[in-house]
C-alpha cells in the first residue's frame, strides 16, 4: 500500500475546491432549468418530460457504481481519479451543447422525445466520469482529519458560489425571454437562449475541472488488491451501520432540495407575476431563487463557527431541518394575488438558512464513514460508497422530478403557453402541493437518519487513530481499555 506523503499548497488547495463548481452547478443548471426547458421551451408535455428526467436519472444511477469500481481500480502514474476528471472537462463542452441543442421546431415530438432522450443520457455520462472520481477524491486528498474538513468545508462553499451564480445566469437569460410592452419583442429568441446558456455554462464548468485534474494528487493508500465490479460490492456497503444513516440524511435532504429547485421559477412567476415585478432592476423571480442561496450563505459561517467548536456534524444538520421544514410550509401557503408579492423572499430565506446547514454535511460526514469502511474491512474504496451514496441520490431524485412532471400535468399545467403567460390556478395548486407536503415528509427523515448515525468529532477522531494502528498491524498490540474502546466503536458505527 503506497501513498502520497507531499504536502497540500494553497493552490492545490484551490484547484481542489473549484471542481465543485461544476460538482454543484451542474447539479443547478439541471434542477433549475431542465425540467422547465423541456416544458415550455421544447413544447414536451410535463408528464413526459418528468419521465425523460426520471430515466436520465436511472441511467445515471446505475452507471455510478459501475464508474465507481472503474476508477477504484485504475492504475496509472497521475493516479486513479485524476486521469478520468480531465477527460469530463473536455466531454462535458460536447455534452452541454448537445443537451441545450434548441429542437423546438421540430414537428415530431416523437423525434424531440428520442433526441432529449439521447441529450440527456450522454450528458449523465459525462456527469457521472467526473463526479464519481472527484467525490472519492474529496476523502483521498488528505490524510489529516481536520485539514479534510476544511478543504471539503471550502468545496462546498465554492458549490454553493457555483450554485448562486448559476441562478443568476439562469434568470437573468430568462428574463430576456419575456416579451416587453413596450416593443413587444423579447431580448432573446429561444434558439439564443439555449446557445447562450450551453456557451456560458460550458465554460464555467470545463476551466475548474481542468485545473483539479491538473493540480491535484491523491494522498491515501490504494488497496491492496483490485475488486471485480459487482453489484454485490454496492450490497457490502449497506452493511455498515452508520453508512446506511448516512444515506437517510443526504438522499431525503437531497431530493428536497431537486423538487424545490424544478419547481420555484413556475412557482414564483405564476403566484406573484413574476419578471413584470423589478427590485433593483432585478426580477421577483431572479431575486426569489437567489433568496434562498443568500440564506444559506448567511448560515454557513455559523455552520463552519459549529464545526470548528467540534459540535458534531449530524447535529448541525438537525439544526437546519426545522428552518427547512417552516421555509417550505410558508412558501406552498403564499398568497396568489398578495399587495406584497416581494414577501415571498421570506419564506425561501428561511428556507434557505436550513438548506445551508443541511446541505454541506452529508459530504463533510461521507470522509468519516470512508475511516469507518476501512477499519472494518482493512480496505479503503471510497468509490463503492460514494457511487451507492449518488447511486440512490439519483435513483430518489429521478423518481421526485417524475412526480413533479405528472403532478404538474395531472393539475392542468399548460406546455403551450409558453414563457409569458399565467398557468391555471389548479397547476398552481399542484405546485403547492409539491411543496407543501412532500419536502417536510422527506425532511423527517432525513432528521431521524442524522439523529441516529452516532458520528461525533472525538469518535471520528479516534477511528482515525484505530486505522492507522490496523495499517501497521499493530491493532493485537492496544492496551485493554483501547481494546475496549474500539469494540464499542464497533457497535455504534459497524
Amino acid at each position: 500500500m503506497k501513498k502520497n506523503a507531499s504536502k497540500i499548497g494553497i493552490f492545490e488547495k484551490f484547484s481542489f475546491a473549484v471542481g465543485e463548481i461544476y460538482g454543484s452547478g451542474g447539479v443547478a443548471i439541471l434542477s433549475l432549468l431542465y425540467l422547465w426547458f423541456l416544458i415550455n421551451i421544447i413544447k414536451i408535455p410535463a408528464g413526459m418530460a418528468g419521465t425523460i428526467i426520471m430515466l436520465a436519472r436511472f441511467w445515471d444511477a446505475f452507471t455510478d457504481p459501475i464508474m465507481g469500481s472503474v476508477s477504484d481500480n485504475t492504475r496509472t502514474k497521475w493516479g486513479r481519479r485524476i486521469p478520468y476528471i480531465f477527460a469530463s472537462g473536455i466531454l462535458i463542452v460536447i455534452a452541454l451543447f448537445v443537451l441545450f441543442m434548441p429542437i423546438q421546431g421540430w414537428t415530431s415530438l416523437a423525434g424531440k422525445v428520442a433526441y432529449v432522450v439521447f441529450a440527456h443520457l450522454f450528458y449523465s455520462t459525462v456527469s457521472t466520469i467526473f463526479n464519481v472520481p472527484y467525490l472519492s477524491l474529496s476523502s483521498e486528498i488528505s490524510e489529516n482529519l481536520k485539514e479534510r474538513n476544511s478543504m471539503n468545508f471550502v468545496r462546498l462553499a465554492m458549490g454553493m458560489l457555483s450554485t448562486a451564480i448559476c441562478y443568476l445566469v439562469i434568470s437573468a437569460l430568462k428574463d430576456m425571454l419575456i416579451v416587453d410592452e413596450a416593443t413587444g419583442v423579447a431580448k432573446l429568441t429561444e434558439t439564443q437562449f439555449a446557445l447562450i446558456v450551453a456557451g456560458i455554462f460550458a465554460v464555467m464548468f470545463a476551466v475548474p475541472i481542468l485545473l483539479t485534474a491538473l493540480f491535484c494528487k491523491e494522498r491515501t493508500p490504494l488497496p491492496n488488491e483490485k475488486l471485480k465490479f459487482s453489484f454485490k460490492n454496492i450490497l457490502e456497503t449497506f452493511k455498515l451501520k452508520c453508512f446506511r444513516r448516512l444515506l437517510l440524511m443526504y438522499v431525503f435532504s437531497f431530493v428536497c432540495n431537486e423538487i424545490i429547485a424544478n419547481v420555484i421559477m413556475m412557482y414564483v412567476f405564476n403566484v406573484t407575476g413574476g419578471s413584470s415585478i423589478k427590485i433593483a432592476g432585478f426580477s421577483l423571480s431572479a431575486i426569489a431563487n437567489m433568496s434562498m442561496l443568500l440564506g444559506a450563505a448567511v448560515i454557513m459561517p455559523v455552520s463552519f463557527t459549529m464545526l470548528q467548536k467540534k459540535v458534531a456534524k449530524p447535529v448541525i444538520f438537525m439544526c437546519g431541518i426545522p428552518m427547512f421544514v417552516i421555509g417550505a410550509i410558508g412558501l406552498a401557503a403564499f398568497p396568489t394575488n398578495t399587495t406584497m408579492p416581494a414577501l415571498i423572499i421570506l419564506p425561501l430565506a428561511i428556507a434557505g438558512l436550513g438548506f445551508g446547514m443541511a446541505q454541506m454535511i452529508p459530504w463533510l460526514v461521507f470522509p468519516d464513514v470512508c475511516d469507518v469502511a476501512e477499519l472494518k474491512s482493512n480496505d479503503r474504496n471510497p468509490g463503492a460508497y460514494n457511487s451507492t451514496m449518488t447511486f440512490f441520490k439519483k435513483f430518489a431524485s429521478g423518481v421526485a422530478v417524475l412526480i413533479v412532471g405528472w403532478v404538474l400535468q395531472g393539475f392542468g399545467y399548460d406546455e403551450q403557453l409558453g414563457t409569458n403567460a399565467l398557468q391555471p390556478q389548479s397547476a398552481v395548486l399542484g405546485m403547492r402541493l409539491i411543496l407543501g407536503v412532500s419536502i417536510p415528509l422527506c425532511l423527517i427523515v432525513a432528521f431521524v437518519g442524522a439523529f441516529m448515525i452516532k458520528i461525533t468529532t472525538k469518535k471520528s477522531e479516534r477511528v482515525r487513530y484505530f486505522v492507522e494502528k490496523q495499517r501497521k498491524n499493530e491493532l493485537e498490540n492496544l492496551c485493554e481499555e483501547e481494546k475496549m474502546e474500539l469494540e464499542t466503536l464497533k457497535k455504534e458505527l459497524f
